[in-house]
């Protein structure tokens, strides 16, 4: 049975599609977003894909070129199926992302079952022509409409390059085949020559395949991004490099609207945070000074001016943690002094926030934890950001519970990725777990990025009690202690919080 992704924003769309395809013998996957889609064909080997043009986040050109350049999906046939009325258009702009086909929104049932059944057809033709080196060597050499495949010799000259490069670089293949592959570097933004430079040498020297990103320069002088990859060589190691086929496609717009959104995303932190601090400041410092002007003016006995007074201490305290959590988030409180076990501050910190409170809460340290010690004062206050926004979520629920866990965590051979655990930790190897679980009200999957953002909330206004920087300090102070704070979540499920950090050398 032939496996048919569909993807279109609209439920009712989806709808109407799943119940056509699966009435005619079709397995059928729904996606009401080109994340999810991408999402779920990691985990499914699909036949075709349908998607709308038009959706919110990624669109479909988008999602095809990603589709195109995943070595794992590009074979898949690709079709929108749109109701935008330039259709000459879309149809110009399909053929270059590497669709097969537009069927215009909404399209006759059966007309929409034979062209489904002809671009299987043809897909399933193609597969079967190509055999043993031609498939290999045309799958890589002409991978994805719009980008340039080709092959080199031993010597770095280009024997074999697709048409499509003058489109991209404004030479002719025959120009581009006389500069030979070192008149092509020579091209590359300074910034990145080096990079591409080596990896040229670690594909010829050592048979590492490429892959890399990097700038270039065209015949009119614009520079374009490139995403440049290749099979293993042809040949081995000891009798040198005999061949490689590659190919090279331009990602310039995706890396344009990445950096305009990324840009948009950081002035939008900004914005909402020196908006969030200043508000915060102004009504402590406000309440500060209304609580000092009535014990001035009461009339009251020295009881009710001490009770003012305590008021204005308790909203000066909130000033200054504030004022902690920001120098925190800024880089000026720099220092860690490792001067505490981990599991000691844990069970203090539980301990102190959860005593006495009608949530049930299981702790669970078993013996034989690895030593990890941490600045008590900082580890302190990221535990108890996590722990409030976990009691905060449960607060609702009849059957809310928490539970905060320890365990080991040896990984053999990790990757180091963060720069503060290269330089903190002792051995690469061995962590420390904290998980703190909780069964509240969860998190949606899109905001699941945006939750360590600082003054991002999804509780109503009345319902915030803090100021919106809890778990974005948490990740700051856990990052440097060298480890890695994860947020996993489901909405109505509840929320999971992994901190991992590196344990001291031996012990056990």
């Amino acid at each position: 049975m032939k496996k048919i992704l569909i993807v279109d924003d609209i439920k009712v769309n989806l709808k109407v599609l799943e119940v056509l395809l699966t009435r005619n013998g079709y397995a059928v996957l729904s996606a009401m977003s080109a994340r999810k889609a991408l999402s779920l064909l990691q985990e499914h080997i699909c036949d075709l894909i349908i998607s709308d043009i038009q959706m919110p986040e990624m669109d479909g050109f988008q999602f095809c070129r990603l589709c195109q350049l995943d070595e794992k999906l590009k074979h898949i046939p690709f079709i929108f199926y749109s109701s935008a009325r330039d259709q000459k258009q879309i149809r110009q702009q399909a053929r270059k992302v590497g669709a097969y086909t537009v069927v215009r929104k909404p399209a006759d049932p059966a007309q929409l079952l034979k062209t489904i059944n002809t671009v299987l057809n043809d897909a399933l033709n193609r597969t079967m022509a190509l055999t043993g080196q031609e498939r290999c060597y045309n799958r890589r050499l002409d991978p994805v409409p719009g980008t340039v495949g080709w092959t080199l010799d031993a010597n770095g000259d280009f024997t074999n390059i697709t048409p499509a490069v003058e489109r991209l670089t404004g030479f002719s293949v025959k120009h581009i085949q006389e500069m030979g592959k070192s008149g092509w570097l020579n091209r590359v933004h300074s910034s990145d020559e080096e990079k591409v430079r080596n990896a040229y040498k670690q594909l010829f020297q050592d048979h590492v395949p490429l892959d890399i990103v990097y700038r270039f320069k065209c015949r009119d002088n614009r520079f374009v991004w490139l995403v440049e990859k290749s099979g293993t060589p042809y040949g081995n190691q000891t009798q040198g490099c005999d061949r490689v086929d590659g190919f090279t496609a331009d990602i310039s717009a995706g890396i344009t609207d990445l950096e305009r959104r990324m840009e948009s995303r950081e002035q939008r932190v900004i914005q909402t945070f020196s908006t969030g601090v200043s508000h915060d400041l102004d009504n402590m410092l406000n309440g500060i000074a209304d609580y000092i002007q009535l014990s001035a003016t009461t009339t009251a006995g020295s009881r009710e001016r001490q009770r003012f007074l305590a008021n204005a201490l308790k909203i000066s305290r909130s000033a200054l943690a504030l004022n902690r959590d920001i120098s925190c988030l800024s880089g000026e409180d720099k220092a860690v002094k490792k001067n505490s076990l981990l599991t000691r501050v844990v069970a203090r910190v539980v301990r102190s926030l959860l005593q006495g409170s009608d949530i049930p809460c299981r702790v669970e340290i078993p013996r034989g934890v690895w030593p990890c010690r941490v600045d008590t004062r900082l580890m302190a206050r990221a535990l108890e950001h996590v722990i409030i926004n976990a009691c905060e979520a449960v607060a609702q629920k009849s059957d809310g519970r928490i539970e905060v866990t320890l365990q080991n965590i040896s990984i053999e051979g990790a990757p180091v990725e963060n720069r503060a655990v290269s330089e903190t930790r002792h051995d690469p190897d061995r962590y420390v777990q904290v998980v703190i679980e909780d069964n509240g009200c969860g998190i949606d999957d899109p905001y699941l990025d945006q939750v360590c953002l600082p003054y991002f909330s999804l509780k109503p206004k009345d319902m915030k009690k803090g100021v919106g920087l809890s778990l974005a300090i948490s990740r700051v102070i856990i990052g440097r202690h060298g480890g890695e704070m994860a947020v996993h979540s489901k909405k109505n499920h509840g929320t999971k919080i992994l901190i991992l950090l590196p344990a001291e050398p031996g012990g056990t």
